[in-house]
């Protein structure tokens, strides 16, 4: 097992951080480019709508995205966030004929990963999400 841990300010810029935190990671680990770029893409999702719907845009705010891989191939994304309780049954993706911007975060995070949950507990909330790569 490896693993490394980032804890950052809820603002959308240090999302870039976060995404490069996760190219170096797991390039280390010879996964292919499209899915670094694709993991990336999930995760942003993700962090832009902690940042959005669990903080509402303050910039003060803590978040802990940690990454544990897994031999041989398969990666383990922690989010934590200490903002207000999430109900996981509101939590879906839209449908895809709704025409609007905004809103495909779930849909694109489902997509990638092989497994969304939120994880219990005492105060925010820990988005647990799971990746099995091809090697």
């Amino acid at each position: 097992m490896d693993f490394i841990s980032l804890t950052f300010f809820s603002r959308s810029e240090n999302i870039k951080i976060a995404r490069s935190v996760i190219q170096n990671f797991l390039a280390q680990k010879g996964i292919k480019e499209q899915d670094i770029f694709d993991t990336e893409l999930a995760v942003n999702e993700a962090i832009a709508n902690v940042i959005e719907h669990t903080y509402k845009f303050q910039r003060d705010k803590t978040i802990i995205m940690t990454l544990k891989w897994l031999e041989p191939n398969i990666l383990e994304v922690y989010l934590r966030d200490f903002g207000e309780k999430v109900d996981p049954t509101k939590v879906k993706p839209r449908k895809l004929e709704e025409i609007r911007p905004g809103g495909l975060g779930v849909y694109i995070i489902k997509k990638i990963f092989n497994k969304m949950e939120f994880k219990d507990v005492e105060n925010g909330n820990l988005l647990y999400l799971l990746k099995k790569y091809e090697i």
